[in-house]
C-alpha cells in the first residue's frame, strides 16, 4: 500500500513555477520525520526542482523521457514505480506532483493521504498561470482518521475505505 503526502493551500495550491511557493520548517519538519527511512515516489519535475535525491530515503522518480538519474531509480509509470517500491518493504509516499497525484488518486494500492492545510493562502495565485493545485477528491471516497493542528497548518490523515469481500 501507499501514501500521498501533500502541502496545500485553502485553494488547493501546492506549487508556483515548480517550486513549493512557501517556506514552512513546521510542515517540512513533519514531511522529513514521516518520510525519512522509507522510499518517496514523484515525478521528474518535482525531482528537478529539488534538484537532488532526498537523503535517507530511497528515491524513486516516474519518467517517460528521461531513462536514467543518479542516486534514484526511474520508471516509466507510476504503477511501475509502485510495483518496484513494494520490494523495499517500506512505507511508500508519493510526493507529487499534480500529474502523479491524480494518477495516485484512482489507484487502489494509494489507501493513505497525508494533507497538510495550511492556515494561510498563497496570496500571488489568483492571478497566476503557473500555479499548480492538488487534484479534487471525493471526500466520501476518504475518510479523515486523524485530524493534527499545528500553529500554521492542520494535518488530515485520510484513509480509503477497504472494500469488504
Amino acid at each position: 500500500m501507499a501514501s500521498i503526502i501533500a502541502a496545500l493551500d485553502k485553494d488547493g495550491v501546492i506549487g508556483h513555477n515548480n517550486t513549493i511557493p512557501w517556506d514552512i520548517p513546521e510542515e517540512r519538519k513533519l514531511f522529513r520525520e514521516l518520510t525519512t527511512g522509507n522510499v518517496v515516489v514523484m515525478g521528474r519535475k518535482t525531482f528537478e526542482s529539488i534538484g537532488k535525491p532526498l537523503p535517507d530515503r530511497i528515491n524513486i522518480v516516474v519518467s517517460r523521457t528521461v531513462s536514467s538519474i543518479p542516486g534514484t531509480e526511474v520508471y516509466p509509470s507510476l504503477e511501475q514505480a509502485l510495483e518496484a517500491a513494494k520490494a523495499y518493504q517500506k512505507d511508500i509516499f508519493i510526493i507529487g506532483g499534480a500529474q502523479i497525484y491524480e494518477q495516485a488518486l484512482e489507484l487502489p494500492e494509494v489507501d493513505t493521504m497525508y494533507l497538510s492545510y495550511l492556515h494561510d493562502p498563497y496570496a500571488p495565485h489568483t492571478s497566476e498561470k503557473a500555479v499548480t493545485f492538488f487534484p479534487p477528491f471525493s471526500e466520501r471516497d476518504w475518510h479523515i482518521t486523524k485530524e493534527q493542528p499545528h500553529k500554521t497548518f492542520t494535518l488530515k490523515v485520510y484513509q480509503r475505505p477497504i472494500d469488504p469481500l
